[in-house]
């Protein structure tokens, strides 16, 4: 009886993990939002701080807003940012 046991019990286990091989673990929620373009390469999101859209860096509108770089969906939601947080902007920040 003992013996069945463990034998269920070892069954179990290579069950477990021949399912748990099939299926892979779901990025965190806390992970970096990453996409991947045709060429394999992996481009990093960011987040409008106006309208909340997320854009990938390099085809951001990015300007120094006081001593941080932010970045933005398109030169209006920039502006828009400016006019309501009466923050002062740099031209000419690059991504």
């Amino acid at each position: 009886m003992i013996f069945r046991f463990i034998l269920f019990c070892i069954f179990i286990f290579f069950l477990f993990r021949l399912l748990k091989s099939l299926f892979p673990p779901r990025p965190s929620v806390d992970s970096r939002i990453l996409f991947r373009n045709e060429k394999g390469a992996v481009n990093e999101m960011v987040q409008d701080p106006q309208c909340g859209v997320y854009v990938a860096k390099k085809d951001a509108y990015a300007n120094r807003v006081e001593t941080d770089v932010l970045y933005f969906c398109s030169e209006e939601c920039c502006h828009k940012y400016l006019t309501n947080n009466n923050s002062k902007i740099e031209k000419g920040v690059k991504p």
